[in-house]
Protein backbone atom coordinates (compact mmCIF):
# COMPACT_ATOMS: atom_id res chain seq x y z
CA UNK A 1 0.00 0.00 0.00
CA UNK A 2 1.32 3.32 -0.72
CA UNK A 3 2.30 5.87 1.53
CA UNK A 4 0.59 8.61 3.00
CA UNK A 5 2.51 11.79 1.78
CA UNK A 6 3.55 14.23 5.56
CA UNK A 7 2.77 17.78 6.00
CA UNK A 8 5.73 19.02 6.61
CA UNK A 9 6.17 21.08 3.67
CA UNK A 10 4.75 24.00 1.41
CA UNK A 11 2.26 22.14 -1.77
CA UNK A 12 0.60 24.45 -3.61
CA UNK A 13 -2.03 23.08 -5.82
CA UNK A 14 -2.46 25.36 -9.00
CA UNK A 15 -4.27 25.51 -12.62
CA UNK A 16 -7.68 24.80 -11.15
CA UNK A 17 -10.93 26.10 -10.71
CA UNK A 18 -10.93 26.98 -7.44
CA UNK A 19 -14.04 27.15 -5.08
CA UNK A 20 -13.20 28.65 -1.76
CA UNK A 21 -16.42 28.64 0.17
CA UNK A 22 -15.26 31.98 2.42
CA UNK A 23 -18.61 33.26 2.26
CA UNK A 24 -19.43 34.13 -1.30
CA UNK A 25 -19.86 31.91 -4.32
CA UNK A 26 -16.98 33.28 -6.29
CA UNK A 27 -14.46 31.60 -8.39
CA UNK A 28 -11.16 31.24 -8.66
CA UNK A 29 -10.45 30.24 -12.50
CA UNK A 30 -6.81 29.35 -12.83
CA UNK A 31 -6.47 29.39 -9.30
CA UNK A 32 -3.50 28.29 -6.70
CA UNK A 33 -4.44 27.10 -3.05
CA UNK A 34 -1.40 26.98 -1.32
CA UNK A 35 -0.83 24.93 2.22
CA UNK A 36 2.07 24.04 4.67
CA UNK A 37 1.35 21.25 7.41
CA UNK A 38 -2.01 21.43 8.38
CA UNK A 39 -2.85 25.30 7.19
CA UNK A 40 -3.49 27.25 4.12
CA UNK A 41 -1.58 29.75 3.23
CA UNK A 42 -3.68 31.44 0.44
CA UNK A 43 -6.31 31.31 -2.24
CA UNK A 44 -5.33 33.49 -5.21
CA UNK A 45 -5.36 33.66 -8.80
CA UNK A 46 -2.08 32.37 -10.44
CA UNK A 47 1.03 33.90 -9.52
CA UNK A 48 -0.93 36.04 -7.03
CA UNK A 49 1.16 35.01 -3.50
CA UNK A 50 4.46 34.82 -2.57
CA UNK A 51 5.87 31.46 -1.62
CA UNK A 52 8.39 31.55 1.76
CA UNK A 53 11.62 31.26 0.14
CA UNK A 54 14.18 28.35 1.58
CA UNK A 55 12.03 25.44 1.51
CA UNK A 56 10.95 22.85 -0.10
CA UNK A 57 7.56 22.83 -1.98
CA UNK A 58 5.41 19.90 -3.76
CA UNK A 59 3.71 21.60 -6.75
CA UNK A 60 0.41 19.69 -7.65
CA UNK A 61 -0.58 20.51 -11.36
CA UNK A 62 -4.51 20.63 -11.61
CA UNK A 63 -5.87 21.81 -15.04
CA UNK A 64 -9.69 20.51 -15.52
CA UNK A 65 -10.00 19.74 -11.70
CA UNK A 66 -11.79 21.57 -8.96
CA UNK A 67 -10.21 22.24 -5.98
CA UNK A 68 -12.81 22.78 -2.73
CA UNK A 69 -12.75 22.23 1.01
CA UNK A 70 -13.18 18.34 2.12
CA UNK A 71 -16.96 17.87 2.83
CA UNK A 72 -18.65 17.06 5.78
CA UNK A 73 -20.71 14.30 6.17
CA UNK A 74 -22.77 15.15 9.80
CA UNK A 75 -24.18 12.28 10.96
CA UNK A 76 -22.91 8.76 10.24
CA UNK A 77 -23.85 5.22 11.84
CA UNK A 78 -20.17 3.33 11.72
CA UNK A 79 -21.87 -0.06 13.00
CA UNK A 80 -24.15 -0.35 9.82
CA UNK A 81 -21.24 -0.21 7.28
CA UNK A 82 -21.23 -4.20 8.32
CA UNK A 83 -24.87 -4.46 7.70
CA UNK A 84 -25.14 -3.18 3.73
CA UNK A 85 -27.93 -4.48 2.15
CA UNK A 86 -30.02 -5.86 5.57
CA UNK A 87 -32.90 -3.20 4.99
CA UNK A 88 -36.18 -2.54 2.76
CA UNK A 89 -38.90 -1.65 2.96
CA UNK A 90 -39.63 -1.27 6.53
CA UNK A 91 -40.40 1.95 8.41
CA UNK A 92 -38.17 3.72 11.51
CA UNK A 93 -40.06 1.44 14.19
CA UNK A 94 -39.05 -1.75 12.83
CA UNK A 95 -36.03 -0.67 11.12
CA UNK A 96 -34.69 -0.21 14.98
CA UNK A 97 -35.58 -4.01 15.61
CA UNK A 98 -33.41 -5.55 12.36
CA UNK A 99 -30.23 -3.43 13.04
CA UNK A 100 -30.66 -3.75 16.97
CA UNK A 101 -30.35 -7.53 16.11
CA UNK A 102 -27.57 -7.29 13.40
CA UNK A 103 -25.95 -4.52 15.26
CA UNK A 104 -25.39 -5.95 18.69
CA UNK A 105 -21.92 -7.86 20.63
CA UNK A 106 -19.37 -6.69 18.46
CA UNK A 107 -15.93 -7.51 19.45
CA UNK A 108 -13.11 -4.27 19.17
CA UNK A 109 -11.87 -5.64 16.07
CA UNK A 110 -14.94 -5.96 14.45
CA UNK A 111 -15.94 -2.39 15.16
CA UNK A 112 -12.41 -1.30 13.98
CA UNK A 113 -13.30 -2.38 10.54
CA UNK A 114 -16.79 -1.44 10.47
CA UNK A 115 -15.42 1.41 10.83
CA UNK A 116 -12.55 1.58 7.98
CA UNK A 117 -15.46 0.30 5.51
CA UNK A 118 -17.00 3.33 5.87
CA UNK A 119 -13.80 5.64 5.87
CA UNK A 120 -13.06 3.75 2.52
CA UNK A 121 -16.39 5.14 1.06
CA UNK A 122 -15.74 8.59 2.61
CA UNK A 123 -12.35 9.70 1.61
CA UNK A 124 -12.70 8.22 -1.94
CA UNK A 125 -16.03 10.35 -2.29
CA UNK A 126 -14.51 13.50 -0.76
CA UNK A 127 -15.50 13.52 3.09
CA UNK A 128 -12.77 14.93 5.33
CA UNK A 129 -14.90 15.35 8.45
CA UNK A 130 -17.30 12.57 10.09
CA UNK A 131 -19.71 12.60 13.23
CA UNK A 132 -20.16 8.91 14.22
CA UNK A 133 -23.44 8.45 16.05
CA UNK A 134 -21.53 5.22 17.49
CA UNK A 135 -23.79 2.21 18.85
CA UNK A 136 -22.17 0.05 20.85
CA UNK A 137 -25.06 -2.91 22.41
CA UNK A 138 -25.75 -3.61 24.77
CA UNK A 139 -23.43 -1.51 26.70
CA UNK A 140 -20.90 1.42 25.36
CA UNK A 141 -16.82 -0.05 26.63
CA UNK A 142 -13.49 2.06 26.31
CA UNK A 143 -12.04 -0.66 24.53
CA UNK A 144 -15.29 -0.14 21.38
CA UNK A 145 -14.49 3.66 21.61
CA UNK A 146 -11.01 2.82 21.26
CA UNK A 147 -11.56 0.69 18.44
CA UNK A 148 -13.83 3.11 16.33
CA UNK A 149 -11.16 5.92 16.84
CA UNK A 150 -8.50 3.62 15.51
CA UNK A 151 -10.54 3.24 12.91
CA UNK A 152 -10.56 6.85 12.29
CA UNK A 153 -7.35 8.10 13.32
CA UNK A 154 -5.40 5.50 10.90
CA UNK A 155 -7.24 6.41 7.87
CA UNK A 156 -6.36 9.75 8.68
CA UNK A 157 -10.20 11.36 9.19
CA UNK A 158 -11.43 14.15 10.84
CA UNK A 159 -13.92 12.62 13.39
CA UNK A 160 -16.32 13.44 16.43
CA UNK A 161 -17.39 10.14 18.29
CA UNK A 162 -21.45 10.73 19.48
CA UNK A 163 -21.46 7.19 22.18
CA UNK A 164 -25.11 6.36 21.37
CA UNK A 165 -26.96 5.78 24.84
CA UNK A 166 -30.77 5.33 26.01
CA UNK A 167 -32.31 3.61 29.10
CA UNK A 168 -35.63 2.61 28.24
CA UNK A 169 -37.39 -0.72 26.97
CA UNK A 170 -38.17 -0.44 23.52
CA UNK A 171 -41.71 -1.35 23.73
CA UNK A 172 -41.88 2.30 25.88
CA UNK A 173 -40.24 4.12 23.30
CA UNK A 174 -43.01 4.12 20.82
CA UNK A 175 -46.99 4.73 21.06
CA UNK A 176 -48.03 1.12 21.01
CA UNK A 177 -50.37 -1.20 22.59
CA UNK A 178 -48.48 -3.91 24.18
CA UNK A 179 -51.10 -6.21 24.72
CA UNK A 180 -50.96 -6.43 20.75
CA UNK A 181 -48.19 -8.39 20.50
CA UNK A 182 -47.84 -11.55 21.53
CA UNK A 183 -47.08 -12.95 24.70
CA UNK A 184 -43.79 -14.35 24.18
CA UNK A 185 -42.38 -10.94 22.79
CA UNK A 186 -44.14 -8.89 25.38
CA UNK A 187 -42.55 -11.41 27.91
CA UNK A 188 -39.04 -10.77 25.99
CA UNK A 189 -39.34 -7.10 26.56
CA UNK A 190 -40.75 -7.36 29.46
CA UNK A 191 -37.42 -9.24 30.87
CA UNK A 192 -34.65 -7.05 29.84
CA UNK A 193 -32.74 -4.91 31.80
CA UNK A 194 -31.87 -1.75 30.98
CA UNK A 195 -28.27 -0.83 31.03
CA UNK A 196 -25.88 0.75 32.89
CA UNK A 197 -26.31 5.08 32.95
CA UNK A 198 -23.79 5.41 35.49
CA UNK A 199 -21.07 3.11 33.48
CA UNK A 200 -21.63 4.56 30.07
CA UNK A 201 -20.77 8.19 31.60
CA UNK A 202 -17.93 6.91 33.67
CA UNK A 203 -16.64 5.34 29.86
CA UNK A 204 -17.37 8.73 28.73
CA UNK A 205 -15.07 10.70 31.27
CA UNK A 206 -12.48 8.18 31.16
CA UNK A 207 -12.05 8.59 26.90
CA UNK A 208 -11.92 12.42 27.17
CA UNK A 209 -8.58 12.40 27.28
CA UNK A 210 -7.53 8.87 25.54
CA UNK A 211 -9.90 9.88 22.52
CA UNK A 212 -8.44 14.02 21.54
CA UNK A 213 -5.39 14.05 19.82
CA UNK A 214 -3.04 16.25 19.77
CA UNK A 215 -4.23 17.78 16.52
CA UNK A 216 -7.35 17.59 17.85
CA UNK A 217 -8.60 15.74 14.52
CA UNK A 218 -10.49 12.70 17.01
CA UNK A 219 -12.82 14.12 19.96
CA UNK A 220 -15.83 13.54 21.69
CA UNK A 221 -19.62 14.17 21.87
CA UNK A 222 -22.31 12.99 24.00
CA UNK A 223 -24.46 10.91 22.27
CA UNK A 224 -27.16 10.27 24.37
CA UNK A 225 -30.24 9.02 21.81
CA UNK A 226 -33.70 10.89 21.49
CA UNK A 227 -34.86 11.73 24.55
CA UNK A 228 -38.04 9.85 24.10
CA UNK A 229 -35.86 6.65 24.22
CA UNK A 230 -34.62 7.98 27.52
CA UNK A 231 -35.87 7.99 31.05
CA UNK A 232 -36.10 11.50 32.98
CA UNK A 233 -32.99 10.45 35.18
CA UNK A 234 -30.74 10.12 32.47
CA UNK A 235 -31.56 13.64 30.73
CA UNK A 236 -30.76 14.74 34.21
CA UNK A 237 -27.40 12.47 34.09
CA UNK A 238 -27.17 14.11 30.73
CA UNK A 239 -27.53 17.47 31.38
CA UNK A 240 -24.69 17.18 34.71
CA UNK A 241 -22.19 15.45 32.02
CA UNK A 242 -22.91 18.20 29.48
CA UNK A 243 -22.46 21.09 33.00
CA UNK A 244 -19.25 18.73 33.87
CA UNK A 245 -17.51 18.35 30.45
CA UNK A 246 -18.63 21.11 28.05
CA UNK A 247 -19.01 18.58 25.51
CA UNK A 248 -21.68 19.01 22.81
CA UNK A 249 -24.66 16.68 22.41
CA UNK A 250 -25.10 15.04 18.94
CA UNK A 251 -28.88 12.88 18.97
CA UNK A 252 -31.20 11.88 16.68
CA UNK A 253 -34.72 14.04 16.99
CA UNK A 254 -38.49 13.99 16.20
CA UNK A 255 -37.14 11.42 13.32
CA UNK A 256 -40.79 10.21 12.77
CA UNK A 257 -44.35 10.66 13.56
CA UNK A 258 -44.56 8.15 15.88
CA UNK A 259 -41.75 10.09 18.11
CA UNK A 260 -43.59 13.03 18.02
CA UNK A 261 -46.67 11.20 19.24
CA UNK A 262 -44.84 10.00 22.12
CA UNK A 263 -44.51 14.33 22.70
CA UNK A 264 -45.32 15.99 26.03
CA UNK A 265 -47.76 18.93 24.38
CA UNK A 266 -47.51 20.67 27.78
CA UNK A 267 -43.55 20.74 27.13
CA UNK A 268 -41.62 19.87 23.68
CA UNK A 269 -38.45 17.51 23.61
CA UNK A 270 -36.17 20.67 22.74
CA UNK A 271 -38.12 23.15 25.28
CA UNK A 272 -37.44 20.73 28.19
CA UNK A 273 -33.64 19.69 27.02
CA UNK A 274 -33.10 23.38 26.34
CA UNK A 275 -34.84 24.45 29.66
CA UNK A 276 -32.02 21.97 31.21
CA UNK A 277 -29.08 23.29 29.82
CA UNK A 278 -28.64 20.16 27.35
CA UNK A 279 -28.65 22.13 24.23
CA UNK A 280 -26.98 24.99 23.06
CA UNK A 281 -24.65 26.14 20.19
CA UNK A 282 -22.57 23.32 20.24
CA UNK A 283 -25.16 20.71 19.60
CA UNK A 284 -26.65 19.27 16.92
CA UNK A 285 -30.45 17.19 15.86
CA UNK A 286 -30.44 14.61 13.42
CA UNK A 287 -33.52 14.46 11.20
CA UNK A 288 -36.31 17.19 12.68
CA UNK A 289 -38.64 15.38 11.00
CA UNK A 290 -41.68 15.92 12.77
CA UNK A 291 -40.90 19.31 14.32
CA UNK A 292 -43.50 21.97 15.39
CA UNK A 293 -43.61 25.68 15.16
CA UNK A 294 -42.48 25.30 19.17
CA UNK A 295 -39.84 23.18 18.67
CA UNK A 296 -38.56 24.94 15.68
CA UNK A 297 -38.56 28.10 18.03
CA UNK A 298 -37.07 26.89 20.64
CA UNK A 299 -34.38 25.29 18.60
CA UNK A 300 -33.41 28.81 16.87
CA UNK A 301 -33.16 29.94 20.29
CA UNK A 302 -30.84 27.09 21.54
CA UNK A 303 -28.58 27.69 18.46
CA UNK A 304 -27.98 24.04 17.54
CA UNK A 305 -27.65 22.77 13.84
CA UNK A 306 -29.60 20.12 12.17
CA UNK A 307 -28.56 17.73 10.28
CA UNK A 308 -30.33 16.40 7.23
CA UNK A 309 -29.73 12.94 6.09
CA UNK A 310 -33.01 13.42 3.77
CA UNK A 311 -32.04 9.83 1.53
CA UNK A 312 -32.79 7.96 4.79
CA UNK A 313 -35.33 9.93 5.62
CA UNK A 314 -36.87 8.61 2.58
CA UNK A 315 -35.95 5.17 2.81
CA UNK A 316 -37.76 5.01 6.07
CA UNK A 317 -40.47 6.23 4.95
CA UNK A 318 -39.96 8.89 8.24
CA UNK A 319 -41.14 11.80 6.40
CA UNK A 320 -39.62 14.81 4.62
CA UNK A 321 -37.91 17.53 7.19
CA UNK A 322 -39.00 21.23 6.70
CA UNK A 323 -35.32 22.55 5.52
CA UNK A 324 -36.68 25.22 3.59
CA UNK A 325 -38.57 26.61 7.20
CA UNK A 326 -35.27 25.82 9.09
CA UNK A 327 -33.04 27.79 6.73
CA UNK A 328 -35.56 31.17 6.77
CA UNK A 329 -35.54 30.77 10.98
CA UNK A 330 -31.83 31.16 10.82
CA UNK A 331 -31.35 27.26 12.09
CA UNK A 332 -27.93 25.50 10.70
CA UNK A 333 -28.34 22.75 8.28
CA UNK A 334 -26.18 20.63 7.66
CA UNK A 335 -26.61 17.21 5.80
CA UNK A 336 -25.32 13.66 6.69
CA UNK A 337 -25.83 9.84 5.00
CA UNK A 338 -27.30 8.19 8.26
CA UNK A 339 -26.41 4.21 8.44
CA UNK A 340 -25.11 2.79 5.39
CA UNK A 341 -27.18 -0.41 5.90
CA UNK A 342 -30.43 2.53 4.65
CA UNK A 343 -28.12 4.86 2.66
CA UNK A 344 -24.95 4.65 1.00
CA UNK A 345 -22.34 7.06 2.59
CA UNK A 346 -21.95 9.38 -0.44
CA UNK A 347 -22.35 12.99 1.00
CA UNK A 348 -22.92 14.86 -2.26
CA UNK A 349 -25.86 12.43 -2.90
CA UNK A 350 -27.62 13.25 0.28
CA UNK A 351 -27.12 17.05 -0.44
CA UNK A 352 -28.27 16.86 -3.64
CA UNK A 353 -31.15 14.71 -2.89
CA UNK A 354 -32.38 17.61 0.07
CA UNK A 355 -32.74 19.97 -2.79
CA UNK A 356 -34.51 18.13 -5.21
CA UNK A 357 -37.15 17.37 -2.18
CA UNK A 358 -37.22 20.59 -0.75
CA UNK A 359 -38.49 21.50 -4.07
CA UNK A 360 -41.34 19.39 -3.77
CA UNK A 361 -42.33 20.87 -1.24
CA UNK A 362 -42.37 24.88 -2.05
CA UNK A 363 -44.30 25.83 -5.02
CA UNK A 364 -42.44 29.30 -4.95
CA UNK A 365 -39.21 28.97 -6.72
CA UNK A 366 -37.40 32.25 -5.23
CA UNK A 367 -37.40 30.21 -1.94
CA UNK A 368 -35.49 27.65 -3.51
CA UNK A 369 -31.82 27.15 -2.53
CA UNK A 370 -29.62 26.97 -5.48
CA UNK A 371 -25.93 24.99 -5.50
CA UNK A 372 -24.03 27.80 -4.17
CA UNK A 373 -26.23 27.92 -1.11
CA UNK A 374 -27.00 24.09 -1.09
CA UNK A 375 -23.34 23.86 -0.58
CA UNK A 376 -22.75 26.29 1.56
CA UNK A 377 -25.16 25.15 4.16
CA UNK A 378 -23.32 21.44 4.11
CA UNK A 379 -19.95 23.22 5.05
CA UNK A 380 -20.87 25.63 7.36
CA UNK A 381 -23.47 23.56 9.19
CA UNK A 382 -20.91 20.37 9.58
CA UNK A 383 -18.41 22.75 10.42
CA UNK A 384 -20.56 23.87 13.27
CA UNK A 385 -21.43 20.24 14.01
CA UNK A 386 -18.00 18.90 13.94
CA UNK A 387 -17.32 22.60 16.41
CA UNK A 388 -14.58 23.65 13.93
CA UNK A 389 -16.71 26.94 12.65
CA UNK A 390 -14.42 28.66 10.41
CA UNK A 391 -11.35 26.54 10.87
CA UNK A 392 -12.69 23.20 8.47
CA UNK A 393 -15.68 24.03 5.63
CA UNK A 394 -13.56 26.38 3.72
CA UNK A 395 -10.24 27.34 1.74
CA UNK A 396 -9.05 30.31 3.75
CA UNK A 397 -5.74 31.28 5.37
CA UNK A 398 -5.44 29.96 8.82
CA UNK A 399 -8.13 27.23 7.91
CA UNK A 400 -6.92 23.28 8.12
CA UNK A 401 -5.79 21.96 5.03
CA UNK A 402 -8.82 20.13 4.60
CA UNK A 403 -8.86 19.78 0.58
CA UNK A 404 -11.00 17.70 -1.86
CA UNK A 405 -9.78 17.55 -5.78
CA UNK A 406 -12.35 16.50 -8.37
CA UNK A 407 -10.72 15.74 -11.92
CA UNK A 408 -14.04 17.17 -14.30
CA UNK A 409 -12.26 15.35 -17.14
CA UNK A 410 -15.22 12.76 -17.77
CA UNK A 411 -17.84 11.92 -19.29
CA UNK A 412 -20.29 13.29 -15.91
CA UNK A 413 -18.92 16.60 -16.30
CA UNK A 414 -17.30 17.64 -19.99
CA UNK A 415 -18.43 20.43 -21.79
CA UNK A 416 -18.35 22.16 -17.97
CA UNK A 417 -20.82 24.61 -17.21
CA UNK A 418 -21.11 26.34 -13.63
CA UNK A 419 -18.39 24.44 -11.42
CA UNK A 420 -21.25 25.10 -8.53
CA UNK A 421 -23.65 22.92 -10.42
CA UNK A 422 -21.53 20.69 -11.32
CA UNK A 423 -20.28 19.52 -7.61
CA UNK A 424 -23.83 19.28 -6.41
CA UNK A 425 -25.70 17.86 -9.23
CA UNK A 426 -23.08 16.03 -11.62
CA UNK A 427 -20.54 14.56 -9.75
CA UNK A 428 -21.04 11.29 -7.99
CA UNK A 429 -17.95 11.04 -6.02
CA UNK A 430 -16.15 8.81 -8.24
CA UNK A 431 -14.10 11.85 -9.43
CA UNK A 432 -11.96 12.28 -6.28
CA UNK A 433 -8.64 12.32 -7.46
CA UNK A 434 -6.96 13.98 -4.50
CA UNK A 435 -7.73 14.06 -0.96
CA UNK A 436 -5.95 16.06 2.32
CA UNK A 437 -6.80 16.06 5.42
CA UNK A 438 -4.84 18.31 8.34
CA UNK A 439 -2.21 18.66 5.15
CA UNK A 440 -1.67 15.36 5.03
CA UNK A 441 -2.59 13.56 1.97
CA UNK A 442 -4.82 10.60 2.13
CA UNK A 443 -5.91 9.98 -0.96
CA UNK A 444 -3.35 10.28 -4.27
CA UNK A 445 -5.06 9.74 -8.00
CA UNK A 446 -8.33 8.12 -6.63
CA UNK A 447 -6.03 5.58 -4.24
CA UNK A 448 -6.28 5.12 -0.56
CA UNK A 449 -3.14 5.91 1.07
CA UNK A 450 -3.82 4.81 4.29
CA UNK A 451 -6.10 2.24 4.25
CA UNK A 452 -5.39 -1.57 2.64
CA UNK A 453 -8.83 -1.12 0.95
CA UNK A 454 -8.42 -4.94 -0.32
CA UNK A 455 -7.77 -6.54 3.43
CA UNK A 456 -10.26 -4.31 5.01
CA UNK A 457 -13.09 -5.14 2.50
CA UNK A 458 -12.37 -9.34 2.66
CA UNK A 459 -12.16 -9.08 5.92
CA UNK A 460 -15.44 -7.23 6.22
CA UNK A 461 -17.24 -9.85 4.11
CA UNK A 462 -15.75 -12.22 6.44
CA UNK A 463 -17.53 -10.73 8.97
CA UNK A 464 -20.86 -9.64 7.49
CA UNK A 465 -21.48 -13.58 6.36
CA UNK A 466 -20.83 -14.67 10.29
CA UNK A 467 -23.84 -11.54 10.95
CA UNK A 468 -26.07 -12.73 8.22
CA UNK A 469 -26.35 -15.69 9.46
CA UNK A 470 -26.89 -15.03 13.28
CA UNK A 471 -29.70 -12.21 12.08
CA UNK A 472 -31.52 -15.85 9.89
CA UNK A 473 -31.29 -17.13 13.07
CA UNK A 474 -34.06 -14.13 14.30
CA UNK A 475 -35.83 -13.64 11.20
CA UNK A 476 -39.04 -15.53 13.11
CA UNK A 477 -38.14 -12.88 15.91
CA UNK A 478 -38.08 -9.98 13.92
CA UNK A 479 -41.00 -11.13 11.74
CA UNK A 480 -43.54 -11.49 14.68
CA UNK A 481 -43.11 -7.73 15.34
CA UNK A 482 -44.48 -6.49 12.02
CA UNK A 483 -48.32 -6.75 12.12
CA UNK A 484 -48.39 -4.93 15.79
CA UNK A 485 -46.00 -2.06 14.43
CA UNK A 486 -47.89 -1.77 11.08
CA UNK A 487 -51.24 -1.45 13.34
CA UNK A 488 -48.67 1.27 15.35
CA UNK A 489 -47.66 3.03 12.38
CA UNK A 490 -50.91 3.09 10.67
CA UNK A 491 -52.96 4.33 13.81
CA UNK A 492 -50.65 7.35 14.49
CA UNK A 493 -50.50 8.79 10.93
CA UNK A 494 -54.25 8.38 11.16
CA UNK A 495 -53.81 10.58 14.17
CA UNK A 496 -54.00 14.94 13.12
CA UNK A 497 -50.91 16.49 15.32
CA UNK A 498 -51.57 19.89 13.51
CA UNK A 499 -48.39 19.01 11.01
CA UNK A 500 -48.13 16.99 8.06
CA UNK A 501 -44.86 15.63 6.76
CA UNK A 502 -45.57 13.50 4.14
CA UNK A 503 -45.95 13.65 0.51
CA UNK A 504 -49.65 12.93 0.19
CA UNK A 505 -50.69 12.39 -3.55
CA UNK A 506 -54.49 13.00 -4.83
Amino acid sequence: MPQATPNGNITVIRGATVLPFDGSDRVVENGEVWFEGGEILAVCGAGGFDAPTGGDSTVIEADGRIVMPGLINAHSHSYTALLKGTVDAVPLDLYMIRAIAGGSDRTPREVFVSAQVDCITLLKSGVTSVIDHYSERPQTTAEGLEAVAAGYREAGLRARIAPMFADLPYLDTVPIDANRLPDDLRDFYERMSPPDARAYFDTIDRALNDLNTGSGRIGLLLGVDGPQRCSDALIEMTADAKRRTGLGLHTHMLEAKTQAAMRDPAEGFVARLARLGIVDGKSSFAHFVWSADDDIAAAREAGLTVIHPAPSNMMLGSGVCPMLRLVETGIPVAFGSDGTNCSPAALLETIRVAAYLSRLTEPDPDRWIDAPGMLALSMEGGARAMGEPGRIGTLAPGARADILVIDTRNHWHMPMGDPWRHVLFYEQGAGTEHVWIDGRQVVRDGELLTVDEDAILAEATGIAARYAERLGGREDFIARHHDPFRDMLLDTHARDIGIERLIRLR
